[in-house]
C-alpha cells in the first residue's frame, strides 16, 4: 500500500480472504469499516473491549479501513461507546453516502484503488457530522508514545481536561474508557516485545509494564482470551502503525 495514500485519520487499510478458518481478532481502541466484496455489504466496527473468533466461509473478501482512535467519530453519526462491541451497516452511521461510497469500493480493480475512495471520502468535508478535536489526538499518542504506562490523572492534565471530562471524551469519540486504552496499548506492546525475541513470562511482564507475571496473565486472559505465548505470531489482526503496510498478516 503507497504510504502517501495514510490519511491524518486512518491507522491503516487492511485486505483479508478467509480460508474457512477461525481467526482471532484483538481489541485496539480502533474503528473498522469493512467492505465484504463477496457479499456486496459494508459495515462499522466499533472498538472491541475484548478479543472475538471471526469464523467466514472460505473465500469471503474483505476489505476494510481501521482509523484512528477518536477519528472515525467524524463521519459517523453516533457515540462511539454505542457501537462497542457491534458491527452496524453503515448507510444506518453515514446515511445517503454510503451507497456511493460502497459502491466506488466494490468496483475499484486493487486494494490501492479502494484506498484512495475512502482517501477521498475522507477528504470530502461534507462526509464529517462533527467537528475534529486536536485533544483526543493528543491523549491517544501520549497513552502510545508510553505504551499505556501513564496515569490518566497526567493524561488528563497534559491536555487541560478534568479525569471526568478525558472520560466523556473516550466514551464519545474513541468508544472504550481511558483506561482501558492504556491496557490496550500494553498488551500490544507486549506482543511487539515477544514478536522480536524470546522472552520469559517474568521478563515480558517486566519489559511491557505489567507488576508481575500473573498480572500479564491476566490482562492477556481478559483481552486476548489466551496467552502471549499462544497468541503471538497467529493473529491476523496485527495492530500496527499507520506506515502504508497495513494489510492483513497471515499465519
Amino acid at each position: 500500500m503507497n504510504p502517501r495514500l495514510i490519511d491524518a485519520s486512518v491507522d491503516a487499510f487492511w485486505s483479508f480472504e478467509s480460508t474457512g478458518a477461525p481467526h482471532r481478532v484483538l481489541p485496539d481502541g480502533c474503528m473498522d469499516a469493512l467492505f465484504d466484496l463477496s457479499t456486496a455489504e459494508a459495515s462499522v466496527v466499533g472498538a472491541m473491549s475484548r478479543a472475538t473468533l471471526v469464523r467466514a466461509p472460505r473465500g469471503t473478501h474483505v476489505f476494510g479501513v481501521r482509523f484512528r482512535p477518536g477519528r472515525a467519530s467524524l463521519f459517523v453519526d453516533a457515540v462511539a461507546g454505542e457501537l462497542r462491541d457491534a458491527r452496524v451497516p453503515l448507510e444506518t452511521l453515514v446515511g445517503r453516502a454510503a451507497a456511493r461510497l460502497t459502491e466506488q469500493v466494490l468496483s475499484a480493480r486493487t486494494d490501492e484503488e479502494r484506498a484512495r475512495v475512502i482517501v477521498a471520502f475522507v477528504h470530502q468535508p461534507s462526509s464529517r457530522v462533527r467537528g475534529h478535536d486536536a485533544r483526543i489526538d493528543q491523549a491517544t499518542r501520549v497513552f502510545e508514545q508510553t505504551h499505556g504506562r501513564v496515569p490518566i490523572s497526567y493524561v488528563a492534565q497534559v491536555i487541560g481536561l478534568s479525569e471526568r471530562q478525558l472520560e466523556r471524551m473516550f466514551r464519545e469519540r474513541v468508544g472504550v474508557r481511558p483506561k482501558f486504552f492504556a491496557r490496550v496499548k500494553r498488551m500490544q506492546q507486549a506482543l511487539r516485545l515477544l514478536s522480536r525475541e524470546t522472552f520469559s513470562g517474568a521478563a515480558l511482564a517486566a519489559a511491557a509494564g505489567y507488576a508481575d507475571e500473573p498480572h500479564l496473565l491476566r490482562e492477556f486472559r481478559a483481552l486476548c482470551g489466551t496467552t502471549p505465548s499462544r497468541i503471538a505470531g497467529n493473529v491476523e489482526f496485527v495492530q500496527s502503525p499507520a506506515d502504508g503496510k497495513g494489510l492483513l498478516e497471515h499465519p
